[in-house]
């Protein structure tokens, strides 16, 4: 379960960004390969070819719904980071408000799949 814990310890790496309240930057970065992990192994589960890039997985019409709730999370995860991170608006206002919201999904994401190795 290789992906699962490279999986978990980019969990980690966010995890020291929240408790330092490092620049948002350094997050999104972080959180971009989360999500690339995080795809990587959905797609070598699903049996389908590793992304290069993170973004939408389409998985097969008889995968579980336990790799389709993981596929899901990791657009969400992808959304509000592209989200919290926009240059657009004032960066702290957005940071603070996406900030919490993008604790749940990984807290929610780290539940799953250290159920994945629990359960193999």
């Amino acid at each position: 379960m290789i992906g699962v814990e490279r999986c978990l310890a980019e969990i980690r790496a966010i995890r020291e960004i929240a408790e330092e309240q490092a620049v948002p930057y350094v997050a999104r970065s972080r959180i971009g390969r989360l999500v690339l992990s995080t795809a990587v192994l959905v797609a070598e589960e699903a049996g389908l070819p590793p992304p290069d890039l993170p973004g939408p997985i389409q998985l097969p019409e008889d995968a579980s719904g336990q790799l389709s709730d993981l596929a899901a999370r990791c657009i969400r995860l992808a959304d509000i980071s592209r989200h919290i991170t926009q240059p657009s608006e004032p960066l702290a206002d957005r940071w603070e408000r996406g900030w919490h919201q993008l604790l749940e999904e990984i807290n929610g994401l780290e539940e799953q799949l250290r159920g994945r190795l629990t359960s193999r």
